[in-house]
């Protein structure tokens, strides 16, 4: 939450930036920072299922090394990507956001995951939970995050509402298992 604070600070003044805040938590992140915290947990897992869909190879590579979507997401969902990606890609992704909701954050997860691990010489090197996880978080070549690679990326990913309807009422079955 702070994360989205201290971007919001940068671009308005302290007040608007407060309330501005409270309406995004409210409209958009609902659940994301409640105990337990279900929606990010349920938005992690339809990032991971989105992936697994999209791209099997990638999906298979990452529960090869056990990456649960928790042990990422988290961090990107609670703090909409300000502590990942460059500042522009973050405003981008922010206009979309607000624009369109919560999902242009899943789009953003599905969009890092497969341009980090999109090469195979990668994968190859990511051998354990460990490497992955530090590429995930280090190592990606900064050039994938730039706002033109990035965004465009993210749009050209071909999920359909229905597509995220489905994918999100499976992983809301799963979860309440």
């Amino acid at each position: 939450m702070t994360c989205i604070a201290g971007i919001l600070l940068m671009l308005m003044p302290a007040e608007q930036a407060f309330w501005s805040l409270v309406s995004i938590i409210n409209k958009y992140l609902p659940g994301y920072f409640s105990p337990g915290m279900p929606a990010v947990q349920l938005d992690c897992r339809v990032i991971d299922s989105l992936v697994c869909n999209i791209d099997p190879k990638i999906g298979e590579f990452l529960k090869r090394n056990d990456m649960e979507p928790t042990y990422y997401a988290i961090e990107w969902l609670q703090c909409a990507y300000t502590l990942t990606l460059p500042r522009k890609t973050v405003l981008r992704i922010w206009d979309m956001f607000l624009c369109e909701g919560v999902k242009v954050l899943i789009k953003a997860g599905v969009t890092l995951i497969l341009l980090a691990f999109s090469d195979k010489k990668v994968r190859k090197t990511c051998d354990s939970l460990e490497k992955a996880l530090e590429y995930l978080k280090y190592n990606i070549p900064q050039h994938l995050l730039e706002e033109e690679v990035f965004v465009n990326k993210l749009i050209s990913l071909n999920i359909s509402e229905e597509q995220f309807k489905l994918t999100h009422f499976a992983q809301l079955v799963r979860l309440e298992r």
